[in-house]
């Protein structure tokens, strides 16, 4: 990335900024590179100057009143950089999950033994919310995910974005209707728990869940249908204090899946 002085200044105020929000993304990604690092970095400040001038916005301007003072491109850490650069990314741009760049080491565990946890997800319709509930699975090491309905699979792509590689290695299918895969956990001798809020339903935290089970989580706006509530053999809730009687659908798996696993050990 390289833009002289003349083609920067060219550009509308949206594209000033998208160029400076790149930037910060590819040092980012690049820092280990120390040479690319450095030439990002000194076009980088190029830019910052020019637009500062230009733009006269806020957040912009006190990120280069700070690197003028401090800056030291071979001294600063990467921790350091993102202090500088974040505040100006978190007023231009809506980060999501799939954004950062993770930086401590995957792959450690992969071959670590699955619990006996089965997931049935009843036509989510987020991708986003699947993506992140195998992120969860995956570290979780539950057995695998049924995914019903119209509930997006990982050849979605927005799954697969949000899934950050997860779904390589948690086992899955796809069943058209959700009482088809209660049915194929139900002919395996495994116990079927609905997460959703009724008048019938109990506290996760007085249940005890037998060595191997699965939960149905429902469709973020209108949960778990009746049929298929009917369907479950218990139906669990988790307490909620607040005067949003419910959670995120991926939250909801987690703070579930782990209370489980808590039991188990």
């Amino acid at each position: 990335m390289r833009y002289s002085k003349k083609k920067f200044k060219s550009f509308s105020l949206e594209k000033q900024i998208k160029v400076i929000l790149e930037f910060i993304r590819e040092i980012e990604r690049n820092w280990h590179d120390e040479t690319l690092r450095f030439e990002l970095l000194n076009n980088f400040l190029d830019c910052i100057n020019l637009a500062e001038k230009e733009l006269k916005i806020p957040t912009l301007h006190s990120f280069s009143e700070i690197v003028k003072k401090d800056f030291n491109i071979k001294k600063m850490s990467l921790r350091e950089f993102l202090n500088y650069s974040i505040p100006f990314e978190q007023n231009y741009k809506n980060v999501k999950d799939n954004d950062f760049l993770v930086l401590k080491n995957d792959g450690t565990n992969i071959s670590r033994n699955k619990i006996p946890l089965y997931l049935i997800l009843d036509n989510l319709r987020s991708s986003f919310n699947i993506g992140s509930i195998f992120r969860t699975a995956e570290c979780l090491g539950i057995s695998e995910i049924f995914l019903c309905g119209y509930s997006a699979t990982p050849k979605n792509n927005k799954v697969k974005k949000t899934a950050m590689g997860t779904e390589k290695y948690v086992e899955w299918k796809y069943f058209e209707k959700t009482e088809d895969a209660i049915s194929y956990l139900r002919d395996k001798n495994i116990k079927i728990f609905a997460v959703e809020t009724t008048t019938n339903s109990k506290s996760i935290y007085e249940v005890e869940f037998p060595s191997k089970c699965a939960l149905i989580l429902g469709n973020e706006a209108l949960g778990i249908s009746e049929k298929i509530l009917d369907w479950a053999d218990e139906i669990i809730n988790i307490p909620i204090s607040g005067w949003k009687n419910s959670l995120n659908v991926g939250v909801c798996f987690a703070v579930v899946a782990f209370e489980i696993k808590r039991q188990w050990k």
